[in-house]
Protein backbone atom coordinates (compact mmCIF):
# COMPACT_ATOMS: atom_id res chain seq x y z
CA UNK A 1 0.00 0.00 0.00
CA UNK A 2 1.24 3.17 -1.13
CA UNK A 3 -0.52 4.87 2.04
CA UNK A 4 -0.25 5.04 5.95
CA UNK A 5 -1.17 6.45 9.33
CA UNK A 6 1.04 7.47 11.70
CA UNK A 7 0.20 7.54 15.29
CA UNK A 8 -1.43 11.03 15.21
CA UNK A 9 -3.89 9.32 12.88
CA UNK A 10 -2.29 11.31 9.72
CA UNK A 11 -1.92 10.05 6.59
CA UNK A 12 1.23 9.27 5.40
CA UNK A 13 1.72 8.48 1.60
CA UNK A 14 5.36 7.64 1.41
CA UNK A 15 6.25 8.38 -2.31
CA UNK A 16 5.56 12.05 -1.31
CA UNK A 17 8.69 11.99 0.73
CA UNK A 18 12.23 12.51 -0.50
CA UNK A 19 15.14 9.70 -0.03
CA UNK A 20 16.39 11.58 2.63
CA UNK A 21 13.00 12.08 4.40
CA UNK A 22 11.96 8.03 4.15
CA UNK A 23 15.40 6.97 5.39
CA UNK A 24 15.02 9.14 8.71
CA UNK A 25 11.75 7.55 8.79
CA UNK A 26 12.98 3.94 9.06
CA UNK A 27 15.93 5.19 11.43
CA UNK A 28 13.57 6.44 13.44
CA UNK A 29 11.71 3.46 14.10
CA UNK A 30 8.44 5.67 13.72
CA UNK A 31 4.75 3.66 14.41
CA UNK A 32 2.54 3.43 11.38
CA UNK A 33 -0.54 1.53 10.90
CA UNK A 34 -3.06 0.44 8.05
CA UNK A 35 -5.80 2.83 7.53
CA UNK A 36 -7.86 -0.66 6.83
CA UNK A 37 -7.50 -3.00 9.18
CA UNK A 38 -5.55 -0.66 11.92
CA UNK A 39 -2.70 -3.27 12.03
CA UNK A 40 0.61 -2.57 12.54
CA UNK A 41 3.00 -2.14 8.29
CA UNK A 42 6.80 -1.01 7.98
CA UNK A 43 8.56 0.75 5.43
CA UNK A 44 9.41 -0.68 2.38
CA UNK A 45 12.24 1.31 0.47
CA UNK A 46 15.12 1.28 -2.22
CA UNK A 47 16.49 1.96 -5.17
CA UNK A 48 14.46 -0.65 -7.01
CA UNK A 49 11.24 -0.26 -5.18
CA UNK A 50 8.73 2.38 -4.90
CA UNK A 51 8.38 2.95 -1.32
CA UNK A 52 5.12 1.48 0.23
CA UNK A 53 3.98 -0.05 3.51
CA UNK A 54 3.41 -3.57 4.24
CA UNK A 55 1.90 -5.39 6.71
CA UNK A 56 3.82 -7.57 9.26
CA UNK A 57 0.88 -10.50 9.75
CA UNK A 58 -2.97 -9.33 9.00
CA UNK A 59 -4.08 -12.15 5.96
CA UNK A 60 -7.75 -10.84 6.73
CA UNK A 61 -7.45 -7.07 5.48
CA UNK A 62 -8.24 -6.35 2.39
CA UNK A 63 -5.28 -4.35 1.50
CA UNK A 64 -3.19 -7.43 1.92
CA UNK A 65 -5.56 -9.29 -0.28
CA UNK A 66 -5.04 -6.66 -2.90
CA UNK A 67 -1.43 -7.07 -2.97
CA UNK A 68 0.27 -5.26 -5.41
CA UNK A 69 3.44 -5.37 -7.92
CA UNK A 70 5.92 -2.84 -8.84
CA UNK A 71 4.06 -2.47 -12.14
CA UNK A 72 0.95 -1.35 -10.67
CA UNK A 73 2.10 1.08 -7.87
CA UNK A 74 4.31 2.83 -10.31
CA UNK A 75 1.41 3.36 -12.11
CA UNK A 76 -1.29 4.05 -9.49
CA UNK A 77 1.17 6.61 -8.34
CA UNK A 78 1.42 8.71 -11.40
CA UNK A 79 -2.17 8.53 -11.98
CA UNK A 80 -2.52 10.33 -8.75
CA UNK A 81 0.14 12.85 -9.71
CA UNK A 82 -1.66 13.47 -13.06
CA UNK A 83 -4.97 14.06 -11.07
CA UNK A 84 -3.40 16.14 -8.59
CA UNK A 85 -2.13 18.49 -10.98
CA UNK A 86 -5.11 18.98 -12.85
CA UNK A 87 -6.35 20.10 -9.53
CA UNK A 88 -8.79 17.79 -9.04
CA UNK A 89 -9.98 16.47 -5.59
CA UNK A 90 -8.73 12.77 -5.57
CA UNK A 91 -7.85 10.45 -2.70
CA UNK A 92 -5.42 7.29 -2.70
CA UNK A 93 -6.49 4.14 -1.69
CA UNK A 94 -9.09 5.43 -0.23
CA UNK A 95 -11.16 2.58 1.78
CA UNK A 96 -15.59 2.52 1.20
CA UNK A 97 -16.54 0.95 4.71
CA UNK A 98 -20.22 0.60 3.96
CA UNK A 99 -18.98 -1.89 0.48
CA UNK A 100 -15.24 -3.10 2.12
CA UNK A 101 -14.02 -2.07 -1.43
CA UNK A 102 -10.31 0.05 -1.88
CA UNK A 103 -10.14 1.56 -5.32
CA UNK A 104 -6.61 2.63 -6.45
CA UNK A 105 -8.11 6.32 -6.48
CA UNK A 106 -10.90 8.06 -5.56
CA UNK A 107 -11.98 11.16 -7.51
CA UNK A 108 -14.05 13.97 -6.37
CA UNK A 109 -16.31 16.18 -9.22
CA UNK A 110 -18.65 18.14 -7.47
CA UNK A 111 -20.96 15.93 -5.87
CA UNK A 112 -19.68 12.95 -8.07
CA UNK A 113 -17.42 10.23 -6.98
CA UNK A 114 -15.39 8.43 -9.46
CA UNK A 115 -14.05 4.79 -8.43
CA UNK A 116 -10.38 4.65 -10.57
CA UNK A 117 -8.83 1.01 -10.36
CA UNK A 118 -5.83 0.48 -12.40
CA UNK A 119 -5.90 -3.50 -13.38
CA UNK A 120 -2.96 -5.20 -14.44
CA UNK A 121 -3.52 -8.73 -13.40
CA UNK A 122 -5.73 -10.98 -14.75
CA UNK A 123 -9.40 -11.13 -12.29
CA UNK A 124 -12.30 -12.93 -13.41
CA UNK A 125 -15.62 -11.24 -14.65
CA UNK A 126 -17.44 -11.97 -11.64
CA UNK A 127 -15.24 -9.92 -9.70
CA UNK A 128 -15.43 -7.67 -12.11
CA UNK A 129 -18.66 -7.57 -11.99
CA UNK A 130 -18.91 -7.37 -8.08
CA UNK A 131 -16.80 -4.45 -7.34
CA UNK A 132 -18.61 -2.43 -10.22
CA UNK A 133 -21.34 -3.39 -8.47
CA UNK A 134 -20.51 -2.34 -5.21
CA UNK A 135 -19.44 1.00 -6.25
CA UNK A 136 -22.64 1.76 -8.12
CA UNK A 137 -24.77 0.14 -4.76
CA UNK A 138 -23.18 4.02 -2.79
CA UNK A 139 -23.81 6.31 -5.62
CA UNK A 140 -20.12 5.95 -7.31
CA UNK A 141 -19.25 5.85 -10.91
CA UNK A 142 -16.82 2.75 -11.49
CA UNK A 143 -13.55 3.48 -14.29
CA UNK A 144 -11.67 0.87 -15.06
CA UNK A 145 -7.99 1.62 -16.67
CA UNK A 146 -5.63 -1.63 -17.84
CA UNK A 147 -2.48 -1.94 -17.46
CA UNK A 148 -0.67 -1.94 -20.69
CA UNK A 149 0.92 -4.91 -20.12
CA UNK A 150 -2.66 -6.44 -20.82
CA UNK A 151 -2.68 -4.90 -24.25
CA UNK A 152 -2.18 -7.38 -27.41
CA UNK A 153 -1.56 -4.96 -30.37
CA UNK A 154 -1.37 -6.73 -33.58
CA UNK A 155 -0.73 -3.44 -35.83
CA UNK A 156 -1.78 0.14 -36.23
CA UNK A 157 -5.48 -0.77 -36.14
CA UNK A 158 -5.79 -4.13 -35.03
CA UNK A 159 -5.94 -5.49 -31.50
CA UNK A 160 -6.30 -8.99 -29.72
CA UNK A 161 -8.81 -8.43 -27.26
CA UNK A 162 -9.36 -12.08 -24.89
CA UNK A 163 -12.01 -12.24 -22.67
CA UNK A 164 -10.65 -10.94 -20.00
CA UNK A 165 -10.05 -7.86 -21.85
CA UNK A 166 -13.04 -7.76 -23.23
CA UNK A 167 -15.08 -7.27 -19.89
CA UNK A 168 -12.93 -3.69 -19.74
CA UNK A 169 -15.17 -2.27 -22.44
CA UNK A 170 -16.47 0.93 -20.98
CA UNK A 171 -19.95 2.49 -22.97
CA UNK A 172 -20.65 5.43 -21.18
CA UNK A 173 -23.74 6.19 -22.84
CA UNK A 174 -25.45 5.29 -26.49
CA UNK A 175 -23.96 8.45 -27.82
CA UNK A 176 -20.51 7.10 -27.26
CA UNK A 177 -18.34 5.09 -28.97
CA UNK A 178 -17.16 1.78 -27.00
CA UNK A 179 -13.66 2.22 -25.80
CA UNK A 180 -11.06 0.55 -23.39
CA UNK A 181 -8.28 2.37 -21.45
CA UNK A 182 -5.14 1.15 -20.68
CA UNK A 183 -2.15 3.28 -19.30
CA UNK A 184 1.46 2.16 -19.26
CA UNK A 185 3.49 3.12 -16.49
CA UNK A 186 7.13 2.52 -18.41
CA UNK A 187 6.11 5.34 -21.49
CA UNK A 188 4.12 6.90 -19.15
CA UNK A 189 1.35 6.78 -21.80
CA UNK A 190 -2.52 6.33 -22.21
CA UNK A 191 -3.25 4.38 -24.75
CA UNK A 192 -7.18 3.95 -25.81
CA UNK A 193 -9.23 1.79 -28.18
CA UNK A 194 -12.08 3.65 -29.78
CA UNK A 195 -14.81 2.35 -31.86
CA UNK A 196 -14.19 -1.23 -32.00
CA UNK A 197 -15.30 -3.40 -34.61
CA UNK A 198 -14.31 -7.40 -33.92
CA UNK A 199 -13.08 -9.37 -36.90
CA UNK A 200 -12.87 -12.89 -35.44
CA UNK A 201 -13.14 -14.24 -31.98
CA UNK A 202 -10.31 -12.67 -30.53
CA UNK A 203 -9.40 -9.76 -33.11
CA UNK A 204 -10.87 -5.83 -33.49
CA UNK A 205 -10.11 -3.29 -35.75
CA UNK A 206 -10.08 -0.16 -33.20
CA UNK A 207 -9.34 3.46 -33.55
CA UNK A 208 -6.08 3.62 -31.03
CA UNK A 209 -5.60 6.96 -29.45
CA UNK A 210 -2.14 7.05 -28.32
CA UNK A 211 -1.03 9.96 -25.54
CA UNK A 212 1.86 11.50 -23.07
CA UNK A 213 0.50 11.86 -19.29
CA UNK A 214 1.57 15.25 -19.58
CA UNK A 215 -0.38 16.06 -22.63
CA UNK A 216 -3.63 14.45 -21.71
CA UNK A 217 -6.53 15.80 -19.40
CA UNK A 218 -9.18 13.49 -17.52
CA UNK A 219 -11.74 15.01 -19.38
CA UNK A 220 -10.16 13.43 -22.55
CA UNK A 221 -10.42 10.16 -21.06
CA UNK A 222 -14.68 10.80 -22.75
CA UNK A 223 -13.47 12.51 -26.16
CA UNK A 224 -15.82 10.29 -28.77
CA UNK A 225 -13.07 9.52 -31.28
CA UNK A 226 -14.69 7.80 -34.37
CA UNK A 227 -13.25 6.19 -37.64
CA UNK A 228 -14.34 7.86 -40.92
CA UNK A 229 -16.24 5.64 -42.94
CA UNK A 230 -13.25 6.14 -45.41
CA UNK A 231 -10.58 4.32 -42.98
CA UNK A 232 -13.20 1.58 -41.66
CA UNK A 233 -14.55 0.65 -45.07
CA UNK A 234 -10.60 0.89 -46.30
CA UNK A 235 -9.74 -1.38 -43.51
CA UNK A 236 -12.65 -3.79 -43.63
CA UNK A 237 -11.77 -4.08 -47.66
CA UNK A 238 -8.76 -6.33 -46.62
CA UNK A 239 -10.77 -8.30 -44.09
CA UNK A 240 -13.26 -9.02 -46.42
CA UNK A 241 -10.56 -10.06 -48.80
CA UNK A 242 -8.60 -12.34 -46.03
CA UNK A 243 -12.05 -13.81 -45.40
CA UNK A 244 -12.72 -14.66 -48.60
CA UNK A 245 -9.64 -16.29 -49.66
CA UNK A 246 -7.47 -17.24 -46.82
CA UNK A 247 -6.63 -21.24 -46.86
CA UNK A 248 -7.79 -22.56 -44.20
CA UNK A 249 -6.31 -25.86 -43.31
CA UNK A 250 -7.43 -26.13 -40.04
CA UNK A 251 -10.86 -25.77 -39.51
CA UNK A 252 -12.49 -25.04 -35.27
CA UNK A 253 -15.30 -27.48 -34.74
CA UNK A 254 -17.19 -24.24 -35.05
CA UNK A 255 -15.88 -23.33 -38.60
CA UNK A 256 -16.45 -27.15 -39.62
CA UNK A 257 -19.96 -27.17 -38.68
CA UNK A 258 -20.67 -23.39 -40.34
CA UNK A 259 -19.13 -25.02 -43.88
CA UNK A 260 -21.26 -27.98 -43.90
CA UNK A 261 -24.28 -26.18 -43.10
CA UNK A 262 -23.40 -24.16 -46.17
CA UNK A 263 -23.13 -26.96 -48.29
CA UNK A 264 -26.38 -28.08 -47.34
CA UNK A 265 -27.82 -24.57 -48.74
CA UNK A 266 -26.09 -25.42 -51.62
CA UNK A 267 -23.68 -22.18 -50.39
CA UNK A 268 -19.63 -21.47 -50.77
CA UNK A 269 -17.28 -19.27 -49.32
CA UNK A 270 -16.73 -18.09 -52.85
CA UNK A 271 -20.12 -17.03 -53.99
CA UNK A 272 -21.48 -15.74 -50.39
CA UNK A 273 -23.21 -12.49 -50.95
CA UNK A 274 -21.28 -9.47 -50.52
CA UNK A 275 -23.72 -8.36 -47.86
CA UNK A 276 -22.56 -11.46 -45.41
CA UNK A 277 -18.94 -10.45 -42.72
CA UNK A 278 -20.05 -6.49 -42.91
CA UNK A 279 -18.66 -4.81 -39.55
CA UNK A 280 -20.50 -4.42 -36.83
CA UNK A 281 -20.16 -2.86 -33.80
CA UNK A 282 -22.71 -4.51 -31.63
CA UNK A 283 -20.37 -7.85 -32.49
CA UNK A 284 -18.28 -6.93 -29.51
CA UNK A 285 -20.71 -8.61 -27.80
CA UNK A 286 -21.87 -11.69 -29.95
CA UNK A 287 -21.52 -15.07 -28.72
CA UNK A 288 -21.88 -16.13 -32.12
CA UNK A 289 -18.93 -14.90 -34.86
CA UNK A 290 -19.73 -12.22 -37.30
CA UNK A 291 -19.80 -14.60 -40.67
CA UNK A 292 -21.74 -17.59 -38.33
CA UNK A 293 -24.68 -14.97 -37.72
CA UNK A 294 -25.03 -12.80 -40.67
CA UNK A 295 -24.69 -15.49 -43.35
CA UNK A 296 -27.45 -17.47 -41.51
CA UNK A 297 -30.02 -14.42 -41.34
CA UNK A 298 -29.23 -13.76 -45.02
CA UNK A 299 -29.57 -17.08 -46.26
CA UNK A 300 -32.71 -18.32 -44.21
CA UNK A 301 -34.61 -15.13 -44.35
CA UNK A 302 -33.35 -12.06 -46.37
CA UNK A 303 -32.63 -14.38 -49.32
CA UNK A 304 -36.15 -16.04 -49.38
CA UNK A 305 -37.94 -13.16 -49.69
CA UNK A 306 -39.79 -11.40 -52.72
CA UNK A 307 -39.48 -8.10 -53.83
CA UNK A 308 -42.00 -5.73 -51.65
CA UNK A 309 -42.04 -8.59 -48.86
CA UNK A 310 -41.34 -6.93 -45.18
CA UNK A 311 -39.42 -8.74 -42.59
CA UNK A 312 -39.48 -8.27 -38.61
CA UNK A 313 -36.39 -8.33 -37.23
CA UNK A 314 -37.61 -9.44 -33.56
CA UNK A 315 -39.32 -12.46 -35.20
CA UNK A 316 -36.04 -13.94 -35.74
CA UNK A 317 -34.95 -16.07 -33.00
CA UNK A 318 -31.90 -17.45 -34.11
CA UNK A 319 -29.70 -13.96 -32.94
CA UNK A 320 -29.82 -14.00 -29.09
CA UNK A 321 -30.38 -10.60 -27.95
CA UNK A 322 -27.24 -9.18 -26.56
CA UNK A 323 -27.01 -8.86 -22.93
CA UNK A 324 -24.50 -6.71 -22.05
CA UNK A 325 -25.31 -6.41 -18.15
CA UNK A 326 -24.07 -9.46 -16.79
CA UNK A 327 -21.06 -10.32 -18.70
CA UNK A 328 -20.10 -6.34 -19.84
CA UNK A 329 -20.94 -3.99 -16.64
CA UNK A 330 -19.43 -1.56 -17.87
CA UNK A 331 -21.83 -0.67 -21.04
CA UNK A 332 -25.00 0.34 -21.26
CA UNK A 333 -27.70 -2.10 -22.89
CA UNK A 334 -27.97 -0.42 -25.83
CA UNK A 335 -26.72 -3.31 -28.92
CA UNK A 336 -29.21 -4.82 -31.56
CA UNK A 337 -26.81 -6.56 -34.07
CA UNK A 338 -29.84 -7.17 -36.05
CA UNK A 339 -31.24 -3.46 -36.20
CA UNK A 340 -27.63 -2.13 -36.90
CA UNK A 341 -27.09 -4.73 -39.70
CA UNK A 342 -30.61 -3.58 -41.33
CA UNK A 343 -29.69 -0.14 -41.21
CA UNK A 344 -26.56 -0.93 -43.24
CA UNK A 345 -28.70 -3.14 -46.06
CA UNK A 346 -30.79 0.33 -45.48
CA UNK A 347 -28.20 2.45 -46.59
CA UNK A 348 -27.37 -0.19 -49.86
CA UNK A 349 -31.10 0.72 -50.55
CA UNK A 350 -31.42 -2.67 -50.79
CA UNK A 351 -34.29 -2.41 -47.77
CA UNK A 352 -36.63 0.40 -47.19
CA UNK A 353 -37.49 0.65 -43.19
CA UNK A 354 -41.05 0.54 -42.65
CA UNK A 355 -40.62 0.88 -38.86
CA UNK A 356 -38.16 -0.01 -35.79
CA UNK A 357 -38.52 -3.54 -36.80
CA UNK A 358 -39.83 -3.87 -40.02
CA UNK A 359 -38.38 -3.40 -43.52
CA UNK A 360 -39.40 -4.17 -46.92
CA UNK A 361 -36.75 -5.74 -48.97
CA UNK A 362 -36.26 -3.69 -52.63
CA UNK A 363 -33.56 -5.34 -54.80
CA UNK A 364 -32.66 -8.71 -55.10
CA UNK A 365 -29.66 -10.25 -52.99
CA UNK A 366 -26.63 -11.14 -55.44
CA UNK A 367 -24.81 -14.50 -55.15
CA UNK A 368 -21.47 -14.14 -57.20
CA UNK A 369 -20.23 -17.36 -59.34
CA UNK A 370 -16.86 -17.13 -59.01
CA UNK A 371 -14.00 -15.88 -56.57
CA UNK A 372 -12.77 -13.17 -58.56
CA UNK A 373 -16.94 -12.14 -59.35
CA UNK A 374 -17.06 -12.57 -54.98
CA UNK A 375 -13.97 -10.00 -54.65
CA UNK A 376 -14.72 -7.82 -57.27
CA UNK A 377 -18.16 -7.80 -55.54
CA UNK A 378 -17.48 -6.95 -52.06
CA UNK A 379 -14.79 -4.16 -53.44
CA UNK A 380 -17.65 -2.70 -55.02
CA UNK A 381 -20.23 -2.80 -51.74
CA UNK A 382 -18.05 -1.08 -49.41
CA UNK A 383 -16.66 1.48 -52.01
CA UNK A 384 -20.65 1.92 -52.26
CA UNK A 385 -20.38 2.24 -48.11
CA UNK A 386 -17.77 4.38 -48.14
CA UNK A 387 -19.61 7.01 -50.61
CA UNK A 388 -23.00 6.78 -49.15
CA UNK A 389 -21.70 7.73 -45.75
CA UNK A 390 -20.24 10.62 -46.48
CA UNK A 391 -23.59 12.13 -47.08
CA UNK A 392 -24.78 10.90 -43.80
CA UNK A 393 -25.36 13.54 -41.09
CA UNK A 394 -22.85 13.29 -38.75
Amino acid sequence: MLQAMDKHGNTITLFTNTYREIVNMKKNVQSFFCPICKGAVFIRSGKKVIPHFAHYSNPNCHAVEEGEGLYHERGKMLLFNWLTKQNLAVELESYIKEIKQRPDLLLHIGKKRIAIEYQCATISRELLKARTEGYRSVGIYPLWILGANQLKRKSAHKLRINTFVQSFIHQFSAQLSPRIFFFCPVANQFIIAHDIYMTSKQLAITNFINSKLNQFSFLNLFDHKLFTSENLYTLWEREKLIFRTKQRHKLSIQQLQWHKWLYSKNVYLHNLPSIIYLPIQSQLFMNKPLWEWQSSFVLEKLALLQIGETINIDSYKRIPKVNTTSEFPLTCNTFNPLYEYMLLLKQLQMFSQQSTITFRKQTEIYFPKTIDEAVIADRHLLHKLKQISMFLPK
